[in-house]
């Protein structure tokens, strides 16, 4: 028996050809987008995907290129009219960085070599003044670790901390770094109260684990 993903063993659990069923104001909103996007700012879409992140921006009227390698997802892009290319992320910053303000790296350092990410934040240190959003697995969260084993093509496990440093010996300055999607409930006074009993229950290291959502997001800018 013979078993084929288009050439191409890449593909998401959770992708379920959905152009038509994602709330574009909602990821919009509940996202980085609405923070740090501001109006007139061009955005390069490294390792888009089949394009949802683009098919949400340009709905919000930004000029944003979707950049990805796989032949297959970068197809059923174009087919719904969405602004995507077939090209290596590192030549496209390294081509045409200039161009573009913001540089959108979600659910993208995983899937490729570390090398590589080390590549592409570097060339977008040396372009001055350029924000860079990268979002992955929190391995600080049990949730990231199970984020992490839902892919079978994930290569490249980074911690928050080494994400950290590596920003920060790049050159660049971190704006925020926030984790997401099932983190420990409530804010305030509630927040601290569920906080202090993992504390009490497991020690301050190992509640840490229960602390943090499924993603780790940082957003920096480039000093140079």
């Amino acid at each position: 028996m013979q078993y084929s993903f288009h050439n191409n063993p890449e593909f998401h659990v959770w992708d379920q050809d959905s152009y038509d069923s994602i709330d574009i104001n909602a990821l919009y909103q509940n996202s980085w987008m609405a923070r740090y996007l501001k109006q007139g700012d061009k955005i390069l879409d490294l390792g888009c995907g089949p394009g949802y992140g683009v098919k949400v921006l340009e709905r919000h009227g930004y000029e944003v290129l979707g950049v990805d390698l796989n032949h297959e997802l970068v197809t059923r892009a174009r087919a719904h009219g969405l602004n995507v290319i077939e090209k290596d992320a590192v030549d496209a910053v390294r081509e045409m960085g200039e161009h573009y303000d913001f540089f959108c790296m979600s659910d993208f350092v995983e899937h490729i070599p570390l090398e590589v990410v080390f590549a592409i934040c570097s060339e977008v240190s040396k372009l001055p003044a350029k924000k860079l959003f990268l979002c992955t697995p929190n391995l600080d969260s049990m949730m990231g670790f199970k984020f992490w084993f839902h892919m079978p093509t994930h290569v490249n496990a980074m911690h928050p901390y080494v994400i950290r440093q590596m920003l920060e010996k790049m050159n660049y300055k971190i704006i925020e770094e926030w984790s997401e999607y099932g983190n420990l409930p409530g804010r305030g006074w509630k927040l601290k109260i569920r906080c202090w009993i993992l504390d009490k229950l497991f020690g301050p290291t190992q509640a840490r684990l229960f602390h943090g959502g499924a993603n780790i997001c940082f957003v920096a800018e480039s000093k140079s």
